[in-house]
């Protein structure tokens, strides 16, 4: 019971610190190389934080859909919907750290993660709208330069390009082998 009140009270103080330096980074101005140094690693954290709550708005959009699908069987009420956390965990070369993100920008990520699953919306109107996102992130901490936004979506989807294309070369080189006999 006291091991898992302390750990309550060191997740809190984390959360708390992960937010004023949000607020620190988006204060700062840009005249130091050490505030721009400040919010570039602040932009970082913010990134991998987006990308959570994306990933996340998927996930708990499946889960309660499958929850809901069971309620309707068993003629219950249906669950609460899932909500946007701006707190996230990530890894870091010095261990894991909560990052924050204000609630608007959390929200709006998660919200194109739940369409994202229930395909509302394909990958590339995902990414467009999940860039704007970190545009008005980016420009709310003062960043020179916008965070990327969903990377690794952005990498899926030219991988997926890429297998596409050389499908395609392969079918055209078929279709010109036989042409030749």
């Amino acid at each position: 019971m006291a091991l898992s009140l302390f750990k309550n009270r060191a997740v809190k103080a984390a959360m708390r610190q992960a937010k004023d330096e949000y607020i620190k980074a988006a204060t700062f101005d840009n005249e130091s190389r050490e505030a721009r140094t400040y919010k570039i690693r602040i932009g970082i954290r913010c990134r991998a934080n987006l990308d959570k709550v994306f990933i996340d708005g998927a996930k708990k959009t499946e889960i309660f859909q499958k929850k809901c699908m069971t309620a309707v069987a068993r003629g219950i009420d249906k669950p609460t919907p899932p909500a946007a956390n701006p707190f996230q965990t990530v890894k870091t070369v010095s261990g894991q750290i909560y990052t924050y993100v204000p609630e608007e920008f959390a929200e709006s990520v998660f919200s194109l993660g739940a369409m994202y699953q229930t395909m509302q919306i394909d990958a590339y109107k995902a990414i467009t709208l999940a860039q704007e996102v970190a545009d008005r992130m980016s420009f709310d901490l003062g960043l020179e330069e916008p965070i990327i936004a969903l990377q690794f979506l952005r990498d899926e989807m030219s991988a997926g390009e890429e297998i596409e294309d050389n499908e395609t070369d392969s079918i055209t080189d078929e279709d010109k082998t036989q042409e030749d006999n």
